[in-house]
């Protein structure tokens, strides 16, 4: 089952201590990925939290998760192709649906139109906001080529790959596979799975990682 941007306007009803912690060096990272998330209405659950990852060949990745629905958290991704039109921004589907945004002059928001492209009559919130590096914590765990960061504050796993918190990790001395409460700089943002055609949030490194495995989340 999949459910779209377009469906989403359906659903609105519109159609630490020495030896313990290692800080690793902040890597040379220049670029942020065009992605925007925040949280759109809905009609029959608590909010649509939208991520669109707008990629520079033309194609874009979406993921809504349907928050406190009867089934609890459900979460759907969509594939698909951009192009400019006039200033809005259209997002085309594998099944030809069209959704379309408004960019904002400096690039760092974009509102969610109706389905003819048009600015949507309601005092509700259809804005997504680009994402931007800040301190996540969570812990971290890495065995056998697989990294994943699990928030602290919501519980939610990301895929968390890079060579600099594999080295953090390593250095804490810890058998793989355990899990080290870690503050790490950067943003969450959607990623290829390992699973061909499918995607998994991701957290990308920005800036300065901290490890101490004498902390815990709890």
């Amino acid at each position: 089952m999949k459910k779209s941007l377009l469906l989403a306007l359906m659903a609105a009803g519109v159609v630490t201590l020495a030896g313990c912690q290692t800080i690793a060096k902040q890597p040379n990272v220049t670029y942020i990925d065009r992605a925007y998330t925040g949280t759109l209405p809905c009609a029959d659950c608590s909010g649509i939290e939208a991520t669109l990852l707008v990629n520079q060949d033309g194609t874009y990745v979406e993921q809504l998760v349907y928050l406190g629905t009867r089934d609890g958290n459900q979460t759907f991704y969509e594939t698909g192709s951009w192009a400019k039109d006039g200033e809005k921004l259209r997002m085309t589907n594998a099944n030809g649906e069209r959704s379309y945004f408004l960019p904002s002059a400096d690039d760092k928001s974009m509102i969610l139109l109706d389905q003819e492209g048009n600015k949507i009559e309601s005092q509700l919130n259809y804005t997504l906001n680009q994402v931007t590096s800040t301190k996540k914590v969570g812990e971290y765990r890495y065995l056998a080529d697989a990294a994943t960061f699990t928030e602290c504050k919501t519980g939610r796993t990301y895929s968390a790959s890079g060579l600099e918190l594999e080295k953090g990790y390593s250095a804490t001395g810890v058998t793989g596979g355990t899990p080290v409460y870690a503050e790490i700089e950067g943003y969450y943002t959607i990623r290829p799975s390992m699973e061909d055609g499918q995607f998994d949030p991701a957290l990308v490194q920005t800036g300065q990682i901290m490890f101490d495995k004498s902390s815990s989340c709890k």
